[in-house]
């Protein structure tokens, strides 16, 4: 059952944004899986029944579940497009937001997104390496960081990059500000997966069949996140599968 959402407002006031939180256990310190574009993944891909039988089974630990909204069109072209100041909302008032209402762990945790919100998600763990240690990102827009050919920092982050194979279009404009994809979804995909790796991170890049939809991303879930969370199980014993 999905809980009621709470309003977080940032200190500075410029974000006010839903919250859903679903406590993991009270008696051990656990992690936090914080899922940007909260309306995609509660409601379209109704991820909770999945991530409920998932811990149930010990497939993955137990967590703390937080989900934050997006609002808007609007709002998501602004706050996922490598936007520093939200991922310091996410990492420094969020993330200590939850932890007071929980026994989520302080860092070594995992943050997810799909499309424009998996670009934002790589964006919060590289900028919070400690905090964020597993990366999940859907169909991430890349192609956005791609254009800017940005220098990234060091990051031993565990990364999930998926790419439909249908994701083949280019030179698209994004409403609702005209945001232009010079380069296909596969293309950005795969340049992250590289650049990601050339930094440091352990990547498993996987391309489904399908394009850029909900249902291959809920189905594409439980595989990803007991491969991102196998190092809070056993010891890193897991390959991944890279770029070449």
């Amino acid at each position: 059952m999905t809980p009621a959402p709470q309003v977080m407002t940032s200190a500075a006031g410029d974000y006010s944004r839903n919250l859903w939180l679903v406590p993991g256990p009270q008696d051990s310190v656990h992690p936090l899986c914080l899922f940007l574009d909260a309306e995609h993944y509660l409601r379209d891909m109704d991820c909770l029944p999945l991530i409920s039988k998932l811990m149930a089974g010990g497939q993955i630990p137990p967590l703390t579940l937080a989900f934050v909204s997006h609002v808007s069109s609007e709002d998501r072209q602004r706050d996922y497009l490598w936007n520093p100041r939200y991922s310091q909302f996410l990492a420094q008032e969020v993330v200590p937001w939850v932890c007071a209402r929980s026994h989520a762990q302080a860092e070594g945790n995992l943050i997810c997104g799909l499309s424009l919100s998996g670009l934002a998600a790589a964006h919060v763990a590289f900028q919070y390496p400690g905090l964020f240690s597993q990366v999940l990102c859907q169909s991430g827009s890349f192609w956005w960081l791609a254009q800017q050919e940005p220098e990234l920092p060091v990051n031993h982050a565990r990364f999930w990059l998926s790419v439909g194979d249908q994701e083949t279009e280019t030179e698209v404009t994004h409403p609702p500000s005209g945001l232009y994809q010079e380069i296909s979804q596969i293309e950005g995909v795969e340049w992250a997966a590289t650049a990601f790796q050339d930094q440091g991170a352990t990547v498993q890049y996987q391309q489904y069949k399908g394009g850029h939809a909900i249902a291959p991303w809920r189905a594409e879930l439980p595989a990803a996140l007991c491969w991102l969370l196998a190092a809070q199980q056993v010891d890193n014993g897991v390959h991944s599968q890279g770029i070449s």
